[in-house]
């Protein structure tokens, strides 16, 4: 065999060598707000306080603090509208009559269908009554949660809350 044709071969094992490198899992290669929970990723609340604080100092907002109890209820809030696929968006009934009994220091909502953190943060900025619990001005304490039901019509289903600081 003529020299240019080894050295040509050698060059190509060299390159499909370099193509044999193993590859990250998925978890590891895809930031956490992009994971798709309906595909067994996990919820990173902090990656969501991080995004959501972010855009309120844009907005002049005062940085909001991840509270455990708040995440708590928010998981039990998603829990339940999951778990009777209620398909709710917005603001529950039994969310508005707490707000009413809990007075203007709390903003609370019930979303479905967002696969990710970054797909739920961008429907929540352009929904209105989502913007302003993002946004609220006393806000200082925050609790956020998804719930992945497979075979349910939305899917994943969300709830944020912000509470005024105590």
């Amino acid at each position: 065999m003529n020299t240019r044709i080894l050295a040509a071969l050698a060059l190509c094992g060299a390159a499909l060598a370099g193509c044999n490198t193993p590859q990250k899992a998925p978890s590891e290669a895809v930031p956490s707000f992009y994971q798709r929970l309906d595909q067994g990723a996990s919820l990173d609340e902090q990656a969501a306080l991080e995004m959501i604080n972010a855009y309120r100092a844009k907005n002049g907002l005062a940085a909001l603090e991840l509270d455990p109890g708040l995440v708590a209820q928010a998981r039990q809030r998603a829990g339940s509208v999951a778990a009777t696929d209620t398909s709710t968006w917005g603001e529950t009934p039994a969310i508005a009559a707490q707000k009413a009994s809990l007075g203007s220091g709390r903003a609370e909502r019930v979303s479905a269908g967002y696969r990710t953190l970054a797909e739920a943060f961008s429907g929540w900025r352009d929904s209105p009554p989502h913007n302003r619990v993002l946004l609220a001005p006393n806000g200082r304490r925050f609790g956020i949660a998804a719930v992945d039901r497979p075979g349910a019509k939305y899917r994943v289903y969300w709830d944020m809350i912000v509470e005024s600081g105590r």
